[in-house]
């Protein structure tokens, strides 16, 4: 009996143990995409591979500027981080930022999506959008029914000038696969350090707008 109580003693501490010890479901990430460092955490226990592609170049509306790819990629989803950084500062405000997000989920085949503009991605007014897949439209039979797709855009980088509008020369664009509760904490912790030359002085900017609702309020993503 004695033995059988020390054997069940023993068993009930190992299982406090366990239980006391913290799960580590959060991945840190980090490193340089070109002339960035980018961080984020992976809420997740999914098996992931991060792929950082070769930059690209190009020109839009007569400016010129150079991209670089991060791709988080799993077996079942993808979320690919976009950077570009243009020549000279582009407009990074709300219309310009909602552009971004809608072309993106447009060329995925993503039909009439949720839009959500008053949040902040790196401390800085971003835009989301979402759009989950019904059976009538499957993004072209890439998708399944009920698979959410996630695009979001802000400018790491962007200051309210005296001209009233918001500019910066680098902008950031995710676009997503990933079940909301990870891709809402990757877009939480995501932080993307511009080189510092693109880092303009407080003298140039203003104060920025108010933004009331922080990314990790997902009571609106379903």
């Amino acid at each position: 009996m004695r033995l059988m109580a020390r054997v069940i003693r023993e068993q009930f501490l190992l299982l406090l143990v366990f239980c006391l010890v913290p799960q580590a479901f959060a991945a840190h990430e980090a490193g340089p995409v070109g002339p960035y460092n980018v961080s984020f955490d992976m809420n997740t226990t999914m098996d992931y591979t991060v792929i950082v592609e070769p930059s690209s170049s190009g020109i839009s509306t007569g400016i010129g500027f150079t991209r670089y790819n991060l791709t988080v990629d799993n077996a079942d989803y993808f979320a690919i981080i976009t950077l570009t950084r243009y020549e000279q500062p582009m407009l990074a405000n709300i219309v310009a930022n909602m552009d971004i997000v809608l072309t993106a989920l447009s060329l995925a085949g993503a039909d009439q999506p949720k839009i959500y503009q008053n949040l902040t991605i790196d401390g800085q007014p971003a835009v989301l959008a979402n759009f989950r897949f019904e059976r009538q439209f499957l993004g072209q039979g890439r998708y399944q029914e009920g698979d959410l797709i996630v695009s979001a855009a802000y400018s790491p980088d962007a200051r309210l000038y005296e001209d009233g509008n918001y500019w910066g020369r680098n902008d950031c664009r995710i676009i997503s696969t990933y079940p909301w509760e990870i891709i809402r904490d990757l877009l939480y912790t995501l932080h993307v350090e511009v080189p510092a030359e693109d880092r303009a002085p407080m003298s140039q900017s203003l104060s920025a707008p108010d933004i009331d609702k922080p990314i990790n309020d997902s009571s609106e993503i379903n």
